[in-house]
């Protein structure tokens, strides 16, 4: 079992327009994706936490976000492998920032016009 900090971003626009930042110290497992945890996160730590997930096998592309700037389908990213790329700290938000709803969710009809980051 590992431990990784999630800073998520945080926006409602039905409530404010205002941007803000939550922070979570998550432990996971060598087989988790980035989409477990934010379900975790969800389930047990911050149920108001929205992000969007549908097929969750890396087709649909609802789950697209942004891991320190780069483009990414939560359900596909294995953590322990960001882990390593970007350190124990992970920023997270969405793909576009100013399309958001709400935290990591975009208006889906901007969704499809950004590609994930190939793994290297």
């Amino acid at each position: 079992m590992h431990s990784v900090t999630l800073n998520i971003y945080r926006k409602d626009i039905e409530h404010s327009e205002e941007e803000s930042w939550s922070e979570y110290q998550i432990n996971y497992d060598d087989n988790d994706v980035l989409l477990n945890l934010l379900m975790r996160i969800q389930a047990s730590l911050d149920p108001t936490l929205a992000f969007s997930k549908n097929c969750r096998i890396g087709m649909c592309a609802s789950c697209r976000i942004r891991v320190n700037k780069k483009p990414v389908l939560a359900c596909s990213e294995n953590v322990g492998q960001l882990v390593e790329r970007y350190g124990n700290r992970l920023v997270l938000e969405p793909t576009l920032p100013e399309k958001c709803v709400r935290d990591l969710v975009i208006d889906l009809k901007f969704n499809k016009a950004i590609e994930p980051e190939k793994a290297s």
